[in-house]
């Protein structure tokens, strides 16, 4: 196999082509591992999963979460983006209250920002794609990082935010029930992560970032908003039109996504993701002397 890289953008992202994902050997794998710690998002065009190949391949990466109750494939390893009915195998209905939760999607986020163990990274592969709308635009806030001045980046080190996905889920109108809060708790993460490979610095911000603990809540919602609104500007980000077979992915701890609106009452769409935990990540919060007080 020659392992052929196109990068997405000037700044992030990589398509990989001449590989079989579902045969890799280990040092092929080593590869895309590398281009994956460099580039933030990968993407494999023309290469169809079935579930169980995904997991397989997302296990390379690290350990699977299982999906939360919110989610229609709950108990599962995968996080159906989808608007088919799975026992029925038809669409739903616009106001089905899984569509509704779905909403949350078209915020910009960093997956499982909000659990106490982070993620490493998010795989998402396209099962069935609607003949228009459905696109997913990612942003790096490695790059984000990369743009501020030294005084910034003074200011932001050393901080902590708080996660919360029914704060974020709310913002779309979509309030947790007491059994969901209690399952889906806010978590404190460092605003700045550092690469363990490259070195490289990024912003773990996004939908669920509710605040940063310590500063005053109107200080720290003006700081987190204006870093998520520079980081997403038009010409910062990479919007990506799903085919068929497409897969994708992309490292949370240095990239926002989010998903663009289709006509649900028209069109199927059926996308699963899976989600790798990042346990490592709670060992190396050592050198943030605020953690612990914080937690």
């Amino acid at each position: 196999m020659i392992l052929r890289v196109i990068p997405l953008t000037p700044h992030f992202g990589a398509e990989i082509s001449g590989i079989d994902v579902n045969a890799l050997s280990n040092e092929v794998f080593a590869d895309v591992r590398a281009v994956f710690e460099e580039s933030g998002i990968l993407l494999f065009r023309d290469a169809p999963m079935n579930d169980d190949q995904q997991v397989v391949f997302s296990e390379r990466f690290g350990p699977l979460e299982t999906t939360v109750s919110v989610n229609p494939a709950v108990g599962t390893a995968f996080a159906r983006q989808s608007n088919i009915d799975m026992a029925s195998g038809e669409a739903m209905d616009a106001d089905d209250q899984r569509i509704f939760y779905q909403k949350g999607n078209m915020l910009w986020h960093a997956d499982s920002t909000f659990k106490k163990t982070p993620s490493l990274c998010s795989m998402l592969t396209a099962r069935e794609v609607p003949p228009e709308g459905g696109a997913t635009e990612f942003a790096s806030t490695r790059a984000l990082y990369d743009s501020l001045d030294a005084a910034t980046k003074k200011q932001l080190e050393g901080c902590v935010v708080e996660h919360d996905f029914a704060y974020s889920r709310s913002l779309v109108g979509f309030h947790f029930n007491d059994v969901q809060k209690a399952e889906n708790p806010p978590a404190r993460h460092p605003l700045v992560q550092t690469n363990p490979v490259t070195g490289k610095k990024s912003l773990m911000i996004g939908a669920h970032a509710k605040t940063i603990i310590g500063w005053p809540e109107d200080e720290a919602r003006t700081m987190l908003d204006d870093l998520l609104a520079r980081a997403t500007e038009p010409d910062r980000i990479h919007v990506h039109h799903w085919r068929t077979g497409d897969a994708i992915v992309w490292d949370n701890r240095a990239t926002l996504h989010r998903a663009t609106p289709f006509d649900v009452t028209k069109h199927r769409r059926l996308m699963q993701r899976t989600t790798i935990a990042n346990p490592s990540a709670l060992a190396e919060y050592g050198q943030y002397p605020d953690i612990s007080a914080a937690n």
